[in-house]
């Protein structure tokens, strides 16, 4: 009801809309063109010459008017070839026909008109600018060919975005990242709405892309531009950068098509050993287990009524079918848990043959699970275009995603359900001859589950063996987080509206965005128990224990958050040869207030509200526009997820709401491993762990400088450098509060078990403290497709220094320098004796990124494409293994602090001075197309994914590779972790029908 109630309001305001405002076009869905006519006579400007840009796919034509400067400019005009004519009663008509409008550019188109002599128009060009010399932002483009025509191997449209200068995926979650700033502070626009959770903070659905999971269909994808320096103040919300989608639409001819990817294990090579296993003589290569993976889907796009209405759609379905196996590493584990009657655990595990059927903690044995991943993920896209007449137009879509996934390994969310529908609609209109008005609306909505298969089983709690001697580590038992119910509900409204006046196009806009997240989260709710020792898991001697005391009823976490931006921009050309940008963003978040804590100044999440000034360039020397310089400087701030704040209303510290507490056998509120939990019972006197959002808390901010310089060397070539420089601020950090902290001889912080205030267990806080510095040279060459190839490489070297990488964690703490008032405040504020102590490469850090990428069409519709990249390895962090748990305090702090680092010629070694091998990797298609009649191909081809199989891997960062971390340790740098966008060698087999 609610979504019904809201598509007949949209289509109200589009009706509404079209009605009151006079023309159409799309800005952030489409691009500009604009030039200058002059008089062949005098190079002065010509007035009142009718400029008219037809879009030769659909038929729809735009029609302006120069004004007295002889300026004209078509804004937001759909992707397409255009032809656009200039006429003038007396002046001879002239063309440029065949220009290529990409999303996001801004094509110069310019005419000189001379006496009017024959009747037949003059065509002056047949191609589009090679050169933007009117844009200052640093920006690259994926067109249609690259699309269609690039091996992409789980065939998600952003992986396109890697192939642009600065972008790289993150560490931890593999989001993407742009010009060296967290992933979750990079904006996804998709049809000029915002596509982000703002709750998890990465792409719309993302649980399921974590997943290899689709939102979006690649065959949905028309193209897309990257921009990752000075945008304009109309993008907001993202301090990164932002990828700027646009979907398909239909033409005046009925096309179509349909597709069929496969790949199994035969088409895939076996696994190599990683390092350690190697230097642990286990050299012999892993045979890939059975699996099998489809995909396909059809699309079908054509007019409705000619000229006027066109329409699109499209399917995708994925299905995966995939074993895995898990492996429980700690010796004599699995005879012990069978000792203790806990067979439910180990059900479907198989004792590896490498030790004596006992509970031995040296001689006892491993054992294997062996399981299967199904994977099913439907997308549903349909879009509508219509001319309503001569000056009106409007589109809608609807795009609808349903994913499960269900595991036979039942110690990870064994069962994922995420579901997302997305309305669209948009209006965009010219008041005129000089003014446009675009109109959009969004409503969307995610709903995901995570859960698990263990639930109703004899023992639901997880188990972590740890050693002290960071020689491994082990879990079994469900995941303590689990399960996770969110339901996300966003509304968008967007109006712009511009202005064109002289040299001058002004735009004022209002962005508002209300994101309604209701969430079921009881962390550790069945227990989460850790044991040194073998014999400690027998003695059921828990070294620690983290319990769930609180709410278990969905949602217990309900709240909207709303930001309201405001914005102001101009670009002026006082010269032809030089344009200035320039402008404001203002921007107001409201975030929840009114809570029930147990400190009174968190009662409220901090609002905030910012005000980001934008300035940029090109300057275009000679008079061929074949070189152009821009540059830019401006201050962006991000949008922080929601998700950070859910543990202040979930854990406010107030009885019963306890929230997740770390205790010893004992201590009030130890529960047994194997005993029931009544988590919304604690007894009195049981510890308490509240967590908050600082009342100081702001919104990331990063300030950017770009400056660079492209040319035109050939006629389809162009050259170029860009160097970017970005400073980060008021960075999310997690610090935890309540613990005794004093210094070693060298100025490592060591943590006592003892809590400065007794009367809480953790205080867990995010503090806005963290500070980032990057900066990056991108040498850059690209051939536009034409005739038979296509050709683009870029190398970036970079620097990136902070001192958190921190992408959205929630629960770890993850700065070490920070420590409590020694003066016990009821919040304590936080002083450090070095701010800087955790000043280091960025987690993110790679120093030196080649890609390659392009494409050759052969005789006999043959067609070769590739990509090839090199990159550094990204850092690790040196670790020195014996003082480790000593500064964590092993027991009551239950693990949650940062590593200590070494001890290396009297000095502590900076974070992240350690660095992984550098990977490379080369993907290749080959294609051959069979014609049928005048309107039908087949295509068939085949991929090959890393074609040199070089498999590659990294340090693990986890408790487990402590040993690889320690200089100290003869394991010490050898990898163990599979990169997994760098993996053995595979192959794909596809086929594509086109009309």
């Amino acid at each position: 009801m609610r979504r019904a109630t809201f598509l007949g309001g949209l289509i109200a305001c589009l009706v509404v809309s079209a009605m009151l405002a006079p023309a159409i076009v799309e800005a952030q869905t489409g691009g500009e063109i604009q030039g200058r006519i002059t008089s062949d006579d005098n190079n002065e400007g010509l007035p009142g010459v009718t400029v008219t840009l037809t879009n030769q796919q659909t038929g729809i034509a735009a029609t302006m008017v120069t004004n007295d400067l002889g300026i004209y400019k078509a804004k937001a005009l759909k992707t397409g070839t255009y032809t656009v004519a200039a006429s003038l009663e007396g002046m001879q008509t002239v063309q440029a026909e065949n220009v290529v409008l990409g999303l996001g550019q801004v094509l110069d188109i310019n005419f000189a008109m001379g006496v009017e002599t024959v009747t037949e128009a003059i065509t002056v060009t047949s191609e589009s600018p090679l050169i933007e010399v009117s844009r200052s932002s640093t920006a690259a483009y994926v067109g249609e060919q690259e699309i269609a025509a690039l091996p992409i191997l789980g065939r998600d449209f952003t992986d396109f975005a890697y192939l642009t200068p600065t972008v790289q995926a993150d560490t931890s979650r593999g989001f993407i990242t742009m010009s060296g700033q967290r992933g979750i502070y990079s904006g996804l626009n998709v049809d000029g709405v915002d596509n982000k959770s703002a709750f998890f903070g990465y792409g719309s659905g993302g649980e399921a892309t974590e997943n290899d999971g689709l939102i979006i269909s690649m065959d949905s994808v028309k193209e897309f531009q990257v921009v990752t320096s000075g945008f304009l103040p109309e993008y907001g919300n993202n301090s990164g950068g932002y990828v700027n989608v646009v979907t398909q639409s239909g033409t005046n001819q009925l096309k179509g098509g349909a597709f069929f990817f496969y790949r199994d294990d035969s088409l895939a090579e076996d696994l190599e050993r990683s390092p350690l296993d190697k230097a642990d003589g286990r050299t012999d290569p892993i045979k890939v287990d059975e699996f099998e993976r489809t995909t396909l889907g059809a699309s079908i796009g054509g007019p409705i009524k000619k000229d006027r209405t066109h329409f699109f759609f499209s399917f995708d379905q994925v299905s995966r079918d995939e074993p895995s196996a898990d492996t429980l590493d700690t010796k004599g584990a699995y005879d012990a848990i069978l000792a203790r009657g806990f067979d439910s655990l180990v059900a479907g595990y198989v004792p590896n043959d490498d030790g004596i059927a006992a509970p031995d903690p040296v001689n006892g044995r491993t054992a294997t699970l062996r399981f299967t991943r199904e994977v099913d993920n439907l997308i549903l896209f349909g879009k509508v275009d219509h001319q309503f007449n001569q000056s009106n137009s409007g589109t809608f879509r609807v795009n609808l995603t349903d994913y499960e996934r269900l595991s036979g390994y039942r110690d990870e969310e064994s069962q994922k359900v995420e579901d997302t529908l997305s309305l669209v609609g948009q209006v965009v209109s010219v008041i005129g001859s000089n003014k446009v008005n675009e109109f959009r609306a969004q409503r969307a909505t995610d709903n995901l589950d995570r859960l698990s298969l263990r639930v109703g089983e004899p023992i639901e709690a997880q188990i972590r063996f740890r050693n002290r001697d960071g020689s491994g580590s082990d879990e079994i038992g469900k995941f303590d987080f689990l399960p996770i119910f969110v339901e996300e509900e966003k509304t968008q409204i967007q109006n712009n509206f511009s202005y064109l006046f002289g040299e001058h196009d002004l735009k004022f806009g209002l962005d508002y965005q209300s994101d309604d997240l209701a969430q079921l989260f009881a962390g550790s709710l069945d227990g989460r128990y850790d044991f040194n020792t073998i014999e400690d898991f027998l003695n059921d001697n828990a070294s620690n224990a983290r319990i769930w005391f609180g709410d278990t009823t969905f949602p217990n976490y309900d709240e909207k958050q709303v930001i309201t931006s405001l914005y102001a921009q101009d670009t002026w050309r006082p010269k032809d040869d030089l344009t200035l940008s320039y402008g404001f963003r203002y921007s107001e978040t409201d975030n929840p207030d009114g809570l029930s804590h147990v400190f009174a100044p968190a009662q409220e999440i901090p609002d905030d509200e910012h005000i980001a000034p934008r300035f940029g360039f090109t300057y275009t020397p000679g008079d061929g526009g074949k070189d152009v310089i821009r540059g830019g400087f401006g201050v962006f701030y991000g949008r922080t997820p929601s998700l950070i704040f859910a543990s202040q209303v979930q854990q406010p510290g107030i009885f019963p709401f306890l929230g997740r507490i770390n205790v010893q056998p004992g201590d009030i509120g130890f529960v047994p491993l194997g005993t029931s939990i009544d988590n919304e019972n604690p007894p009195l006197g049981a510890p308490n762990s509240p967590a908050f959002v600082d009342p100081s808390f702001r919104d990331a901010k990063t300030t950017r400088f770009n400056l660079g310089y492209e040319r035109q060397i050939m006629p389809d070539w162009a050259a170029g450098v860009d160097i970017v420089y970005a400073e980060g601020d008021n960075l999310q950090s997690n610090v935890e509060l309540n613990r005794s902290v004093s210094f070693d001889a060298f100025g490592r912080p060591v943590y006592s078990p003892d809590r400065p205030n007794p009367d809480f267990n953790e205080i867990f806080t995010r503090q806005s403290i963290g500070e980032s510095e990057y900066q990056a040279v991108t040498l850059k060459i690209n051939k536009r497709f034409s005739g038979r190839t296509m050709f683009q490489a870029h190398y970036t070297w970079a620097e990136d220094m902070d001192t958190d990488s921190n992408e959205r964690t929630a629960t770890d703490v993850t700065v070490s320098s920070a420590v409590p008032d020694p003066f016990g405040t009821p919040i304590p504020t936080l002083v450090s004796v070095d701010p800087r102590y955790d000043w280091g490469k960025s987690d993110r850090n790679v120093e030196n990124r080649l890609v390659l990428s392009g494409l050759v069409e052969l005789p006999y519709k043959f067609r070769v494409s590739g990509i090839v990249e090199y990159r550094s390895g990204r850092p690790f962090n040196l670790t020195d293994a014996s003082a480790d748990f000593a500064n964590c305090g092993f027991t009551s702090l239950g693990f949650n602090c940062r590593d200590a680092r070494p001890v290396i010629n009297g000095a502590v070694v900076a974070r992240n001075t350690g660095e992984n091998e550098s990977v490379s990797r080369v993907d290749l298609r080959v294609s051959k197309a069979f014609g049928f009649g005048s309107r039908y191909e087949v295509e068939v081809f085949a991929e090959v994914f890393n074609l040199l199989d070089e498999q590659s891997f990294e340090l693990d960062t986890g408790f487990g590779g402590d040993n690889q971390r320690d200089p100290s340790n003869s394991e010490f740098g050898l990898a163990d972790v599979r990169l997994n966008d760098i993996g053995q060698r595979q192959f794909q087999l596809g086929a594509r029908f086109r009309f």
